[in-house]
């Protein structure tokens, strides 16, 4: 059905709210209903917040996505800036607040025909009015601080040869008969994307240079001729000259991602700032301009290269322009960083952080020194951006039981004002659980974090629990909102979500202590999480069920192999077979690292097999659904296949989903509903899962 685009608007007052008046349980058609609101920007002046709001359009099996703006001060209405006719995305303002640029794909006729644009721009100035295009812009636009210049990336194809050689009339033929593909390298598919170009060959896969053009549009210069990718190109604040990030082993398929932080001047002078093997990314001026600020790791060739039994730390560098040792700026600050935002005093540089299943706001002063936590709260906040004029920022924000709107607040979180409500509707018909944080101790004493979210059962009941897992491992659960854990409690399920060993967001020690093999600690900590929950909530325990996707597959796989607890469980997408995983996903560099090493080598082979839940399988009792999509090149359809036909073989109830439009990621509406739909019949067969327990059982 066709989605209404009319914002409905809640008059109560206060952040995150949920409406009191809730009449009814969460059904599963109530998906479709769920508004999402990301892509936060404000204007320079403070005044204007534009976003994208995306939604289900049920009837086309597709998501919507407009972008819209907002008064800062939560005085004025929101309003639809964009054609509702197109998908758009990716607001961003120009410094002097008078032009909004943004992405979406629409066809235009030009003197060369029909062709498809991407990139466009309002006149904010002027009220929005028509989106237009600049000459000359032809990739994601990065605005001077002068107003003078956009920077860009486009690919460049290099300049056409002799070509290949010329074929005969049969061989001719021969190639149009051909229907298949063939290829010699390394690189050969991505999840998401299918089958590759040859990465090795400008000519098939062009780099994308930096340009420049003048905002008004014109002829655009190309400032770099590197053969590489150029990546988060960000100006100087006097407008002289850009930093960016780029690859220069980019095409040896043998190397892993280790770009490097260069500058370029409008007149195109390249210098090199780093060379050292580590990887750099979204580097930022100071407000000074007289340093970078910049993501650094060590790649991947580097871990591999010192057989490190970790991963590398992430951290915030503080770099030279003209070269030297970079300054490490959270050297003693042990969570992830993200991107670095820096303030025009150059004092600070501001960045999110997750920590502890929330989001926070940090900065770090430029000179050095302790980082301090900007924003509290038990939520989760993406996109942020700030006027550095105004003393706010803007972001988007969920709660457990409130999904994504937009919000703003001063610099340190003060004055926090609610912008959009565009789920005001339907959380005004439904019930919604809370999530209770839990903190328990695993085997060896190690502090593990979970969250508990409990059906409205009547008091003294017991009810069925499924622990979730979730994937990576190296991602995190949190205090967002969750739409498959509100629907299960919704049908009489209590739900278990945990951060194990391997989680984000708990420290470094706390990261990496799942290397060697997954399946040991982050086994005893999702496992210590069901004693804990067991023991003092009222589920009943032998009422267990245990699911997850990706990674949280894989745990789930391994879980039956270990234990028969669990009445049920449901493998989303996971691995069972390191060894054959290995050789068909499109990243093998996860098993050469944090399995220490390749099939064909001793300790790799030991290690891969040794955590492989289908070499396990002769204990598994646990009636399992599999589901998995059959387009997954992350996880490839074979590993669910293989530990189906071990469970049959051994006549264990099992069954299995395959859709065949779907990769690893980005399913559609219609088969995540049709997941969630048989993955309910799977609980209420084998968990009883709207039935109350009152016994002990």
């Amino acid at each position: 059905m066709m989605r209404s685009l009319t914002l409905v608007l809640l008059l109560a007052a206060g952040s995150l709210d949920t409406v009191t008046a809730q009449t009814r349980p969460l059904a599963l058609t109530d998906y479709y209903r769920v508004e999402t609101v990301n892509g936060t920007a404000i204007s320079p002046d403070g005044r204007t917040v534009a976003y994208v709001r995306t939604f289900i359009v049920e009837s086309e099996n597709r998501r919507h996505s407009e972008i819209w703006a907002v008064p800062a001060d939560g005085s004025g209405t929101p309003r639809r800036l964009t054609n509702p006719a197109f998908s758009s995305s990716a607001p961003r303002w120009s410094p002097d607040g008078k032009l909004l640029a943004f992405t979406s794909r629409r066809r235009v006729i030009t003197a060369g025909g029909p062709q498809e644009e991407s990139v466009w721009f309002l006149r904010m100035d002027e009220g929005g009015g028509e989106a237009f295009q600049i000459p000359g812009v032809e990739g994601t636009p990065v605005f001077s601080l002068d107003n003078k210049w956009i920077a860009f990336t486009k690919a460049v194809k290099p300049t056409p040869g002799n070509g290949g050689p010329t074929l005969t009339e049969a061989e001719r033929l021969i190639e149009e008969r051909f229907k298949g593909r063939k290829y010699d390298w390394m690189n050969a598919r991505f999840d998401g994307r299918g089958y590759l170009p040859d990465p090795r060959d400008p000519g098939a896969t062009p780099p994308e240079e930096l340009f420049i053009v003048s905002r008004e549009g014109g002829e655009p210069r190309q400032l770099t001729t590197l053969g590489v990718n150029v990546r988060a190109a960000a100006w100087r604040p006097d407008s002289g000259a850009l930093a960016f990030v780029a690859d220069t082993h980019q095409r040896d398929e043998y190397s892993y991602d280790r770009a490097d932080i260069f500058t370029v001047t409008l007149t195109g002078t390249l210098t090199r700032v780093t060379d050292d093997g580590f990887d750099h990314g979204a580097p930022v001026w100071t407000g000074t301009g007289d340093a970078i600020v910049a993501i650094r790791e060590q790649s991947l060739n580097q871990v591999l290269a010192a057989k490190q039994a970790h991963g590398s730390p992430t951290d915030l560098y503080r770099f030279a322009p003209s070269g030297g040792p970079p300054v490490n700026l959270t050297a003693e600050w042990d969570l992830i960083p993200g991107a670095p935002q820096a303030s025009p005093d150059g004092r600070h540089v501001y960045f999110t952080a997750g920590t502890a299943g929330t989001t926070q706001l940090f900065r770090v002063p430029v000179a050095g020194g302790r980082v301090e936590q900007a924003t509290n709260g038990e939520r989760r906040r993406s996109d942020l951006s700030i006027s550095w004029s105004a003393g706010r920022i803007a972001f988007a924000s969920s709660a457990v039981t409130q999904p994504w709107e937009a919000f703003t607040a001063g610099l340190d979180g003060s004055g926090e004002r609610q912008l959009t409500r565009v789920n005001a509707a339907l959380l005004g018909e439904v019930m919604l659980r809370p999530a209770e944080r839990v903190r328990f101790a695993s085997k060896d004493g190690t502090q593990v974090d979970g969250w508990v979210m409990m059906p409205s059962a009547a008091t003294g009941t017991r009810v069925p629990l499924v622990l979730a897992i979730h994937g990576g491992p190296h991602s995190a659960y949190g205090t967002d909102f969750n739409f498959q854990f509100q629907w299960m409690a919704a049908n009489g399920l209590a739900v278990l979500y945990t951060n194990p060993r391997g989680s984000t967001e708990y420290g470094e020690k706390f990261l990496w202590a799942t290397w060697g093999g997954w399946g040991g600690v982050d086994y005893e900590d999702v496992m210590a999480g069901v004693d804990h929950v067991v023991a003092r909530y009222p589920v009943a325990p032998k009422r267990l069920g245990v699911t997850g996707y990706s990674y949280g597959g894989f745990l789930t796989n391994w879980v039956i192999t270990q234990t028969q607890r669990f009445q049920a469980a449901v493998v989303g997408a996971g691995i069972s077979n390191w060894v054959s995983d290995y050789g068909t996903a499109d990243i093998p560099r996860t098993k050469e690292t944090e399995f220490f090493g390749t099939p064909w080598e001793p300790k790799g082979a030991e290690t891969l097999l040794k955590w492989s839940p289908v070499m396990r399988a002769g204990s598994v009792t646990t009636p399992t659904l599999f589901v998995h999509g059959e387009s997954d090149l992350r996880v490839p359809i074979e590993e669910g296949e293989q530990m189906y036909t071990a469970l049959k073989k051994r006549k264990v109830p099992a069954a299995f989903i395959r859709y065949p439009d779907s990769y690893h990621t980005g399913w559609t509406p219609w088969n995540t509903v049709h997941r969630y739909h048989h993955e309910m019949k799977w609980w209420k067969q084998y968990l009883g899962a709207t039935t109350a327990d009152t016994s002990q059982r």
